[in-house]
């Protein structure tokens, strides 16, 4: 499945600055070998390749390679188990770059 983010009224990703990031996209995929992988996506135009651009694709590639399922659970809540595989990926794709890049994300 894949879901179009709306900016400032639904999912965001909080990086090291006071503004959020709103993925523009986000997507749910199956992997060749049937583990599932969550792929957020931000575009940007190239004329936008500026230093804010820099900081959201710091932030999505550090959340890419940091990410980890929170194994904790609060007492009085459900758990909820990820014990499947499912991997988070989140990038940011210049428009000029989006036909060469978007397939490798969605692969």
């Amino acid at each position: 499945w894949w879901h179009r983010n709306v900016a400032r009224a639904q999912y965001a990703v909080q990086g090291w600055r006071r503004a959020k990031i709103y993925p523009d996209f986000i997507f749910a995929l199956q992997r060749k070998d049937g583990s599932p992988r969550i792929t957020l996506l931000e575009t940007k135009g190239d004329q936008l390749d500026n230093l804010d651009t820099a900081y959201k694709r710091d932030v999505l590639n550090f959340m890419s390679q940091n990410f980890a399922w929170d194994e904790t659970v609060p007492a009085g809540t459900l758990e909820l188990v990820q014990k499947n595989g499912e991997t988070v990926e989140a990038a940011l794709i210049l428009m000029s770059e989006w036909k060469a890049k978007l397939p490798g994300y969605l692969s």
